[in-house]
Parts: structure tokens; sequence; C-alpha cells
């Protein structure tokens, strides 16, 4: 049985400003996600979230869509999951991204 992580992480479908986020940015994500690890879900509801920002203490309101990979537990996929997630701070214009690993053994 092999330990991996399974990774989570919300896209906003709106900028800070309220624009919609562009379909392409979506498709954008996917195929970094399969180009980097291999694979990609997106679960097809969006979700929402309330959150008080550190920086303003402003009350924020997210609709988010939800993405998820299983990949090797290594050092290399680790790193690169910090990097990616930068990425996406910039793409979307965000202050975080949720972004969440979790431990799994494949059986």
């Amino acid at each position: 049985m092999a330990v991996r992580l399974r990774v989570e992480f919300l896209v906003p479908l709106k900028y800070p400003d309220g624009i919609d986020i562009e379909p392409e940015r979506l498709f954008e994500v996917r195929e970094e996600v399969v180009k980097r690890f291999g694979a990609i879900t997106i679960h097809p509801l969006s979700t929402e979230g309330v959150w008080i920002s550190p920086k303003t203490n402003k009350r924020c309101y997210d609709v988010c869509k939800r993405f998820e990979v299983s990949i090797d537990k290594n050092e290399e996929n680790e790193k690169s999951l910090i990097e990616f997630k930068e990425i996406l701070k910039i793409m979307f214009k965000q202050e975080e991204i949720y972004m969440l690993y979790t431990e799994v053994v494949q059986v």
C-alpha cells in the first residue's frame, strides 16, 4: 500500500472586485494540475465560504470551485504544491487560497 497525499483546493469564481472569473482561467488551472500531477477531480457544485481578512478585519464572502488530486508523497510534490498555490493567489488576485492535504493510504 502506498502513502499518498489527497490535496483539495478552492478556486474563487469571482475576483475580489466582484467580476466573474473567466472560464478559461478554470481550464488553465485544470490543465496545470494535470501537467504537474497527472490527474484531477473537479467537483461539479460550487462551495460557499465566509472568512475575516486578517489585513482589513472585514468579512469576505466567496463562491468557489473545489478541485482535488491524489499525488505521491514526496518533497518534490510538496514544493510544487507550495509553488502552485502562489501562482493561484496571483492568478485570481487573492490574499489566500484554501489548500490542504491529507495523508491517505491507497489500497
